[in-house]
């Protein structure tokens, strides 16, 4: 289904933990299982992601605003405003808002659907 739509009348719900939230963008709910795309907007201080990974799924970061504290595989790399990140499915990584305005990232999964998971580092 074509659509298009103003980021601005986009609904936000909020993300687990007390993060901050998310808007959903492109998903299932549109009908498309091969790709996810939301922006996620994580408030100053939050408490910080989980490390995690996705078995099928590559996942993508465009940072639109402020700064973020990413860590992959055990390495840190701090992400700033037009930052482009690719992260192959299979690497563990956490993601957490390391200044003091909200930093916002459009996240986008591919494949999404059915193949998409969320396995936490145990």
């Amino acid at each position: 289904m074509f659509k298009i739509f103003h980021l601005d009348d986009c609904p936000t719900v909020p993300m687990a933990g007390d993060r901050g939230e998310q808007i959903p963008l492109i998903n299932s709910d549109l009908g498309t299982g091969k790709l996810d795309l939301h922006l996620n907007r994580l408030r100053p201080g939050e408490p910080g992601g989980s490390t995690h990974y996705h078995s099928n799924s590559d996942n993508a970061y465009i940072v639109r605003r402020g700064e973020g504290r990413l860590v992959v595989e055990g390495e840190i790399h701090m992400l700033r405003k037009d930052d482009v990140v690719y992260i192959p499915a299979g690497m563990k990584h956490s993601l957490t808002n390391a200044g003091d305005e909200p930093f916002e990232i459009f996240e986008i999964y591919a494949p999404a659907g059915e193949a998409f998971d969320f396995k936490i580092e145990e």
